[in-house]
């Protein structure tokens, strides 16, 4: 008898896909590979607008064959409906009578103005759950404005912080902008649709804005913002100082290596270097020495370049990795797929047949479980491929998408009643369980006072008021650090609302006791430390799933808890590096030493962590088991580089860095009156660069020879790119904002955190939220990357102190004597203040 195939998480659930170009289909493709039936709905001989965007083979158009389509369309069904007739908006009722989800990315008041409104659809079904993606939300003074990649993440993304001082503001590589407002989105509609079902919450209407799930992101945004509140100070491009020295991007003998060994690692970085007298030089030594821009001169120019220069990129990696540097390899595009051991140890790539395009590679799955839960096995339709066999409606259930829970009163919040284990880090690990812990879990810190965490709870625990005072930027309320830094610091305060802290030290008999405890009652158990980290501790997965066999463990490095660079240690960064993303990501005529620094990876990751908890939660149900999830922060993200991927496997094209440029549009970062101010402009077609010229009182430019069509005004890109900068100089960001969007006009202003928590559009949405921490006060945070018409955001509890919820955990949730909680207090166990010989 053949074995049954296992399930997938989203076997039975059934998704209306209305979207187009990246954000929507890309939301829609992560439901459909993990196991819903999506149906694809576009326009007759049209269809969706990225079959025209390619890449195609020898550049040649045709709409079976973009490289970004394909990606981003597999394991769907096509069919096409003109949605202005009356016969189409029928078919499309009839058929959202019987469907879970429904995606759109319309400008808002399209499907209203076409008579499918999310007022009009909840009527035909109260279950369902209709998830909205647009540029600015469905709401606000700008939610008719248009958009590009490069004019969202000025505004939303911190872009005025990427690149060198001297130059102009630099955004990523790729379109990870609108990814990861796919990635939001999926999350999101789970979280809805797990309400639904396990919480009787009623179907809903969620408002995806791009804008905010930038705002709201931690690439580096959401703490940069935070810390404005604290200082009033705007973040800067400051290159490798932001993390002390040495940090950044260094040449070597074959290439570039991105490394972060200054500050809290710098003892790391002497001990590899076999110069032990740097830990007595005042000049070097941390935390004073590392902020000061003359001794790091000294130091990279006399030590560490010739140090690095006579080594290749192999060798300087392994070195660091052996003294847990966080370090990782600038590999190019080419390098990524063809010499990527980990990925084919990992059986990352995988192969789809085409009937127009054959055999290409893709990129594969987001997360490694036993049971794949995550599969692509078919290639992307061709346009209305499925329509004969959905004319008659759509086909049975294959099985039912859940049995709801029989709950005799309805939760108010998707995860109320979930208990959550955290022993996260630094970014993507507290991201993700942020909104866990947004949604209703009961999100668990578990920290030790006699072992701090770097990067996290700040870079060093007890920082000198002098050291603040000389660094570039503070992430400390006026500079200071107070008497317990590490709940003051802004990295950390940005994420750490609506949850719980308790101290247990798990290098000992009695901590691990503790933790065994909050396992056995226990749901979700989210990590994100080391590869190796929980099996030294005795805690590792095998271990866990006896104590209890529903739980579910998430655990998310940069490389995955498998294969030969499984053990490497670095931020999403280092791992964004050794995967492509910083060789697409510069300046144009430098080498990659002018790359911002990104961790975009950090940010895809914590999205991602929050949908496998949601996953697994609805997967246990089904089959009454735990699962461990393998979620590898590097795997994750390489979709994000989706379209430059298959250009490689199409047509053998190796991305380079675009600076500001995109092969769709003339556009770039152009400087404004005022100190490092900044608008962002795209034009799509001749025109807007028509209506610009005469915007600009330059009316004889559109005439000019140079500039008769549009291939001819990107072929004169830079001379462009001077006229619109001679011409913003004299204007103010804002204003000009306004005006060129009144013709039409895709910019943005490149928003520092003025701007941003000045923005009219932000506070008509109440994206910015008051919170009064005990040791701060009140400050005004960034809110979360989705409206739910349902669930308005709140804030619960102030972003926790550490150990501030100690009674409680170990009184009421673990019962624990008072003869026991004492001992375990004089045993130094449960605290509120790190360890005095911890510095």
């Amino acid at each position: 008898m053949e074995e049954q195939r296992p399930t997938q998480p989203l076997d039975g659930i059934r998704v209306i896909d209305l979207t187009h170009g990246i954000s929507g289909p890309y939301c829609t493709k992560l439901l459909a590979c993990y196991g819903a039936s999506v149906l694809k709905i576009e326009r007759p001989e049209i269809g969706d607008y990225s079959r025209t965007m390619g890449p195609f083979p020898n550049d040649t158009p045709h709409p079976e064959k973009s490289g970004l389509f394909l990606f981003l369309n597999t394991d769907k069904k096509s069919v096409t409906i003109d949605l202005k007739s009356k016969d189409g908006v029928e078919v499309l009722k009839e058929w959202v009578k019987e469907s879970d989800i429904l995606v759109e990315n319309f400008r808002p008041g399209v499907m209203e103005n076409l008579g499918i409104g999310y007022d009009t659809l909840s009527q035909i079904n109260p279950n369902l759950i209709m998830t909205s993606i647009s540029n600015f939300g469905q709401t606000g003074p700008y939610r008719d404005y248009v958009a590009s990649e490069l004019t969202l993440f000025a505004m939303g993304g911190g872009m005025h912080a990427k690149g060198l001082p001297e130059r102009h503001p630099l955004k990523l590589g790729g379109n990870h902008v609108q990814y990861q407002a796919g990635n939001n989105a999926a999350m999101a509609s789970l979280f809805a649709w797990y309400g639904q079902q396990y919480g009787g919450i009623a179907g809903q209407h969620i408002d995806v804005s791009i804008f905010e799930t930038q705002m709201a992101s931690y690439n580096t945004r959401m703490p940069a913002l935070v810390s404005f509140q604290y200082t009033g100070e705007r973040s800067q491009r400051l290159g490798g100082m932001r993390m002390g020295y040495p940090s950044g991007l260094y040449p070597c003998q074959d290439g570039y290596v991105l490394i972060t060994g200054g500050g809290a690692f710098w003892p790391r970085t002497v001990a590899m270097l076999g110069m032990p007298e740097l830990l007595e030089d005042p000049r070097f030594c941390p935390p004073n020495g590392q902020n000061d821009l003359e001794a790091k001169e000294e130091f990279e120019g006399t030590i560490w370049l010739p140090w690095v220069l006579e080594r290749t990129k192999r060798e300087i990696v392994e070195a660091c990795q052996e003294n847990e540097i966080l370090s990782g390899a600038v590999n190019t595009i080419d390098d990524v797929v063809e010499n990527n051991p980990q990925a084919q140890f990992r059986k990352y790539w995988i192969t789809l047949d085409h009937p127009k395009i054959g055999s290409l590679q893709y990129p594969g799955a987001p997360v490694q479980t036993q049971d794949h839960w995550w599969r692509s096995s078919k290639s992307a339709p061709l346009l209305g491929q499925h329509n004969i066999e959905i004319t008659e409606g759509l086909p049975e259930r294959s099985s039912p998408a859940a049995e709801p829970r029989n709950n005799k009163q309805t939760k108010s919040l998707p995860l109320e009643g979930i208990r959550v284990l955290d022993i996260t880090l630094v970014f993507a690990g507290p991201y993700g369980t942020m909104f866990l812990a947004d949604m209703g879990a009961e999100v668990i810190r578990v920290e030790s006072v006699n072992v701090f965490p770097t990067s996290t709870r700040g870079a060093f625990a007890r920082p000198t008021k002098e050291s603040e005072a000389k660094a570039p930027q503070s992430r400390y309320p006026n500079r200071d650090p107070g008497e317990r830094p590490w709940n003051r610091v802004a990295m950390f305060n940005a994420h750490s609302r609506n949850k719980h802290s308790m101290t247990a030290d798990l290098n000992t008999p009695e901590g691990r006791d503790i933790f065994r405890k909050l396992v056995e009652v226990s749901d979700v158990f989210v990590e994100n430390v080391a590869t190796g980290a929980m099996k030294r501790l005795g805690i590792d997965w095998p271990v866990l799933k006896e104590w209890n066999p529903r739980l579910i463990m998430i655990s998310s490095t940069g490389m995955g808890q498998t294969g030969p660079w499984s053990g490497f240690r670095g931020f999403g960064s280092h791992f964004e590096a050794l995967l492509g993303h910083a060789s697409v990501t510069g300046y144009r005529d430098m080498d990659p030493e002018g790359a911002p620094s990104s961790v975009a990876a950090d940010a895809a990751a914590g999205v991602a962590i929050s949908t496998a908890a949601v996953l697994g939660l609805h997967q246990r149900e089904k089959t009454g088991k735990g699962a461990h999830i393998d979620l590898a922060q590097g795997e994750n993200f390489m979709p994000h580089l989706g379209e430059l991927f298959m250009d490689y496997m199409i047509n053998k094209r190796v991305a380079g860095p675009p600076g500001n440029h995109d092969p769709l549009y003339v556009q770039g970062a152009y400087r404004c009156l005022g100190d490092d101010e900044w608008i962002a402009i795209s034009l799509s077609d001749i025109d807007q660069w028509r209506k610009l010229c005469n915007f600009m009182n330059k009316p004889e430019l559109i005439e000019d020879e140079r500039f008769l069509d549009f291939k001819a005004l990107q072929n004169s890109h830079n001379e462009v790119d001077k006229i619109i900068g001679e011409w913003t100089a004299a204007q103010e960001s804002v204003t000009l904002f306004h005006m060129l969007q009144k013709e039409g006009i895709a910019c943005g202003p490149i928003m520092h955190e003025e701007l941003a928590y000045a923005d009219p559009h932000l506070a008509s949405r109440n994206f910015f939220v008051p919170i009064t921490h005990p040791e701060i006060g009140t400050h005004l945070y960034p809110s979360t990357t989705y409206k739910m018409s349902k669930i308005p955001f709140n804030v619960r509890k102030s972003p926790v102190r550490l150990g501030e919820d100690n009674d409680y955990i170990y009184r009421e949730v673990l019962k624990i004597s008072e003869d026991e909680y004492d001992h375990l207090k004089s045993l130094g166990q449960i605290g509120m203040d790190y360890a005095p010989h911890i510095r």
